[in-house]
């Protein structure tokens, strides 16, 4: 009889969206994990570490009840339920909450990993590696071009072969239209979700002939993408009919475009319609892209009142998250 030894392979012994790193890439990883952290030490940011699970009402508190099957769900001995990282900057900006009376420094960082299982069979689970940084306290256009300077001077040290592209948006330009003609919450959702595929047929069939179809051409000129290039990528959205919010957004938005600083390895550009899955972002977003990949390997943005969740206190709040998996694919 012939015997035919186990084929040995990752995809054997390891469930699928997990890795086991052997000692090369073990070493290049942490190489490039003391490359950012440094970095960010430069930058005045405190190393804070994050426990490995947490209590999914934390997680639960901050998005939808669609996006909710995402999050991985355990018991403790006491019969809470417990859930795997499913957001760092929850977990962070809540245990700076908790030291709310302490005065520590308020921009801090830290590196885990997050997991989620979207439940669509092979390759549903996902288990990354982030560093992330936060800094409570400040979120407008100052402290948005000083985080969007920091990723630019991080990602020009890294002197990747593929430019990164840098998306900034702004959900406050989304919401302040559908509030105006008092969408429901459901409503905005798949709204958002139509915008953010740019699908404009789709988007007339949904507003259709009420009161809702006046913020239809706003909605079509906010599919458009502006590059930094452009002399004034704001001015055709501009209009004496819109809502004041919607103006505000816009003249902040121009004011960040023209003062972030140029890097070699850096551009930029605008798209209105990034409107992240996350439901605590209030205002200024970003995401980065590198060719090759499909999702982005920075995302981040401006949270106002997730550190109010955990603490009954309003602070703003700014920060981003780097995708470690998605820099060592480049």
């Amino acid at each position: 009889m012939t015997h035919n030894p186990p084929e040995f392979s990752e995809k054997k012994w390891i469930p699928d969206g997990f890795h086991f790193l052997g000692p090369d890439e073990s070493s290049e990883r942490r190489d490039l994990l003391n490359r950012i952290c440094e970095r960010l030490r430069a930058f005045g940011y405190s190393e804070v570490f994050l426990p490995s699970f947490d209590y999914s009402s934390s997680f639960l508190l901050t998005v939808s009840e669609e996006d909710s099957s995402a999050l991985y769900r355990f018991r403790d001995s006491g019969g809470r339920e417990i859930s795997p990282s499913m957001d760092l900057t929850v977990q962070a900006v809540k245990g700076m909450a908790g030291f709310s009376h302490h005065k520590e420094n308020q921009r801090i960082f830290y590196q885990g990993k997050i997991f989620r299982d979207y439940g669509r069979g092979s390759g549903s689970r996902k288990e990354v590696l982030q560093v992330g940084a936060e800094n409570l306290g400040g979120s407008g256009p100052s402290a948005i071009l000083r985080i969007l300077d920091e990723v630019g001077f991080l990602f020009e040290e890294l002197s990747l072969s593929s430019p990164l592209t840098l998306v900034l948006g702004n959900v406050n330009l989304f919401r302040s239209l559908v509030d105006s003609v008092g969408l429901s919450v459901s409503a905005q959702r798949q709204l958002s979700f139509l915008l953010y595929k740019k699908n404009l047929p789709e988007i007339r069939s949904f507003l259709g002939s009420g009161k809702e179809k006046e913020i239809a051409p706003i909605l079509e000129s906010l599919c458009l993408g502006f590059s930094k290039s452009i002399e004034d990528p704001v001015y055709s959205l501009s209009g004496s009919n819109l809502p004041q919010e919607f103006r505000a957004v816009l003249s902040e938005t121009k004011e960040i475009l023209s003062s972030v600083k140029s890097y070699k390895n850096v551009q930029y550009c605008l798209d209105f319609t990034l409107i992240p899955d996350l439901e605590y972002y209030t205002g200024f977003v970003f995401q980065g892209y590198l060719s090759g990949i499909s999702g982005p390997v920075v995302t981040g943005g401006s949270y106002d009142r997730l550190y109010e969740l955990f603490s009954g206190i309003q602070k703003d709040a700014c920060g981003y998250a780097i995708d470690v998996n998605g820099l060592e694919s480049v």
